[in-house]
């Protein structure tokens, strides 16, 4: 199933980019993640991470961007259009929350697609 796959044109990895999605993505929070979402003018939507030590340790910040990626790779195309994705994770969430990750990646996508529909914005060029 190549569909579901995480290939390395779906992760944001240049800083140039990530600084791109920080200034101009729009800001959602979706306890315990933080967004920012930028709409991309084609492709794929592709996902940044940075979750910050402030979250806990290695095991615990690497437990939870698994999750983060697994939410993702499981249900980017659910996405009405692609975006650019930087995900953070709450500084007040705690260990255990990392199982909340599914459910509020698919509310992310709900609101991104509601935001699609209801809005005529056309998606920033660089």
């Amino acid at each position: 199933m190549k569909r579901f796959g995480f290939p390395k044109t779906a992760r944001i990895v240049r800083s140039g980019d990530f600084a791109r999605v920080h200034r101009r993505g729009r800001r959602m929070n979706v306890h315990p993640l933080r967004v920012r979402a930028l709409p991309r003018q084609g492709g794929r939507s592709r996902l940044g991470l940075a979750v910050s030590r402030r979250v806990g340790g290695a095991v615990v910040r690497n437990r939870w961007k698994r999750a983060i990626r697994e939410a993702f790779r499981l249900h980017r195309h659910r996405l009405a259009r692609p975006y650019d994705l930087v995900v953070s994770v709450a500084w007040e969430a705690e260990g255990g929350e990392v199982r909340r990750v599914p459910e509020a990646f698919l509310e992310l996508v709900e609101r991104l697609n509601a935001d699609h529909g209801s809005s005529s914005e056309t998606a920033e060029m660089d």
